[in-house]
């Protein structure tokens, strides 16, 4: 046959198909793009020699599997295998504490009444309080999820939760017989000097006192991801970066509280009787707005760091609520009232105020592939949560001692203190993650 002929018969073969161009999302070998397919031989050859598939996979080769024939083959867009993830953490962080004031004190059992217990007097130490509480690493868990809703990775819905478990409580309990000093001091602004409510004095009173504390933090938000440097779009090999923006609703929430109980006897034949004094401090900082963020993930052939940057930007409620109250008995007759020690009728209530408020989160988790669908991630996570009300700030130790149950005849209308003064602060928490995520 004449070269002239042989030309004739690859035009001719060429013109029973359509010239090849980008073909739709091809997954197997067993999909073959539109003008390819039907079991026609042609296409399946075309697909074996590696100018369109390459195990499944669109690759930038050239002609039938070589240079020349019909030139380059430009691949379709690519596709994630996996659109739905999910990925569970276990948490150990560690989180800002509370400040309190010396809320429990002793002194040596021969100090006299006057200076017993008594802040600033010699011979008097705290037993608890006086610095931060609830301030020791926490362990929690974090729960992730998300689908793609494009086959490209350019679109996706997420959400998150994460809560601390446990262990973000302090407390204290003591009781005495009267032999050794237990006192809970305050300064007596009526009087002018610091003095103290005893528990435990020798031939006096005898009692317990105990404190308890507690620190709840948790986290709900729900977002979308755009992707603006999806997989195969900045590089084709789906092995290249991808940067994601973020967009949602997020909710966190910070729970304090502080309480006290005391129990007392008097061991004056006197004056016998009890009083039991109960006492509550409760704050609550319950976060709703606009999310914000970038997620950076860099991809290698095992394994993935992910970079991420989160703001969110919306109202803060605070809530106070302040509690107490005392009974005393008498000759077997009780009688009850308001106000403890710290929280007096000049304080007590429920109080509440919305605060404008920031808050940023980074966070960095490093992947390794165990296999095509499960990967163990670590990583690290730091949230800031500003203008947060803590339980311990809002106790006032000034105290007019006027005011203690039972209060006497007329009622006292100068010096109410102590005071309502709501006390903001600031909360971080920080640490470490371990877990896997799962791909389907």
């Amino acid at each position: 046959m004449s070269a002239i002929a042989l030309m004739a018969t690859h035009a001719l073969a060429q013109s029973n198909y359509p010239s090849l161009g980008p073909g739709p999302v091809v997954v197997n070998n067993s999909y073959a793009p539109a003008g390819y397919g039907g079991g026609d031989p042609y296409a399946s050859n075309l697909a074996q020699a590696g100018g369109w598939f390459s195990n499944g996979i669109p690759t930038l080769g050239n002609g039938f599997g070589g240079n020349g024939g019909l030139g380059n083959i430009m691949p379709g867009p690519m596709t994630i295998a996996d659109r739905l993830w999910v990925r569970a953490d276990y948490l150990h962080w560690w989180t800002e504490g509370m400040n309190v004031p010396s809320l429990v004190t002793t002194s040596p059992s021969s100090t006299p009444q006057t200076r017993a217990g008594v802040l600033g007097q010699p011979g008097t130490s705290t037993l608890f309080g006086g610095g931060e509480i609830n301030n020791d690493s926490a362990s929690g868990i974090r729960l992730r999820s998300g689908f793609w809703l494009t086959p490209q990775g350019t679109v996706a819905i997420e959400g998150e939760f994460f809560q601390l478990l446990g262990d973000q409580n302090d407390g204290f309990r003591a009781s005495g017989n009267g032999s050794q000093i237990l006192a809970r001091p305050f300064f007596d602004i009526s009087r002018g000097f610091e003095t103290a409510q005893l528990i435990s004095f020798p031939n006096s009173v005898s009692g317990s006192v105990g404190v308890t504390s507690n620190s709840d933090f948790k986290s709900f938000l729900i977002n979308g991801r755009a992707g603006l440097c999806p997989i195969g779009i900045c590089n084709a090999n789906g092995e290249s970066d991808r940067i994601d923006w973020i967009v949602g609703y997020r909710y966190l929430r910070l729970d304090d509280s502080l309480g006290f109980t005391e129990n007392l006897t008097s061991t004056l034949t006197s004056a016998p009787g009890t009083i039991a004094i109960n006492e509550r401090f409760r704050t609550q900082n319950e976060f709703n707005g606009l999310q914000l963020g970038v997620v950076h993930q860099a991809n290698f052939k095992r394994a993935w760091l992910e970079s991420l940057l989160r703001v969110a930007v919306g109202n803060n409620s605070q809530s106070i609520d302040i509690r107490g109250n005392t009974a005393i008995t008498e000759n077997g007759v009780t009688e009850n009232y308001a106000g403890g020690l710290y929280a007096q009728r000049t304080n007590i209530g429920k109080f509440e105020r919305d605060e404008f408020t920031m808050i940023p989160e980074v966070g960095f988790t490093l992947g390794i592939r165990v296999t095509d669908w499960l990967d163990a991630t670590a990583g690290y996570t730091m949230v800031y949560f500003p203008n947060v009300v803590r339980a311990g700030d809002q106790i006032d130790t000034d105290v007019n001692s006027n005011l203690l149950p039972p209060e006497g005849t007329p009622a006292v209308t100068d010096g109410l203190r102590p005071l309502f003064t709501p006390v903001e602060n600031q909360y971080w928490a920080h640490g470490l993650n371990l877990g896997a995520e799962l791909r389907f």
